[in-house]
């Protein structure tokens, strides 16, 4: 009986390594293109030219555009420096943040996003507007907004604690049309009620939750079946309860 011869092992194939001649070609290759790359990041070929700033309403409009302006000329559309564009407006307190948006290969557009004036300080001098997070906006006007009354130290930029900040923040959370007719924000121990001109009174409680009582606020106030009441309580904004001229004390859920 004749035997089958067994196969021999398959070679294995061998790898070829690249030679270092193409090792060092690719590495130069590299390199070349990273230098172009920074090279042209900080090239006069992508300057920017033209700079277009929006947003910036208020007493220093002017200077805020000038001031922008200038600082995004000595960058490039491929090299924004978003950091030193904030930071040259700084002294700026309506200007909450900024948005830098580049056109290839000359053109950036800057959206100044301003802090919204909410309520007005006084008891302090010179009546003062402050924005949503308790900054201080010296110079802006300040038509229509609610009173809050604080003692800040000399040369402070904002409001940094205590009731007149909890106040603030109440009043951020007010939609435009409403914040410009509160008349007063009276603080309890129950909390804060909130008066507007033509409207109920709101009784808010604690300054907690906030973006939902006011969102259940603006849907009562907008009923016309409320009409004649004379608060809404809005402590449980699940659940507001609205009492009416006829029955002083005693609320109803619309």
């Amino acid at each position: 009986m004749s035997s089958i011869p067994a196969k021999a092992p398959a070679r294995g194939r061998r790898l070829r390594l690249p030679s270092l001649k193409l090792v060092l070609a690719l590495v130069l290759l590299g390199a070349l293109l990273a230098g172009g790359w920074i090279w042209l990041r900080g090239s006069s070929l992508v300057a920017v030219e033209q700079v277009q700033v929006t947003g910036a309403g208020g007493s220093d409009s002017a200077e805020i555009r000038s001031t922008l302006a200038s600082v995004a000329r000595d960058m490039t559309t491929l090299n924004v420096d978003r950091a030193a564009l904030q930071e040259s407006v700084a002294r700026f307190p309506i200007v909450r943040s900024l948005q830098v948006t580049t056109d290839f290969p000359h053109a950036m557009e800057i959206r100044v996003i301003k802090r919204r004036p909410v309520a007005v300080l006084v008891g302090a001098g010179v009546p003062v507007a402050i924005a949503s997070d308790g900054v201080l906006l010296r110079g802006e006007r300040t038509p229509g907004l609610p009173a809050v009354t604080a003692k800040v130290p000399y040369g402070a930029q904002r409001i940094t604690g205590g009731q007149a900040l909890e106040q603030v923040r109440l009043l951020a959370g007010a939609p435009d049309h409403l914040l410009r007719r509160v008349s007063a924000v009276i603080a309890s121990p129950d909390g804060y009620t909130v008066r507007i001109a033509g409207y109920p009174e709101l009784r808010f409680g604690p300054a907690e939750r906030l973006a939902s009582k006011w969102a259940a606020a603006s849907r009562i106030l907008g009923d016309p079946s409320v009409a004649g009441a004379t608060y809404v309580d809005l402590r449980i904004p699940e659940r507001p309860a609205v009492g009416p001229a006829s029955a002083e004390g005693e609320g109803f859920v619309p």
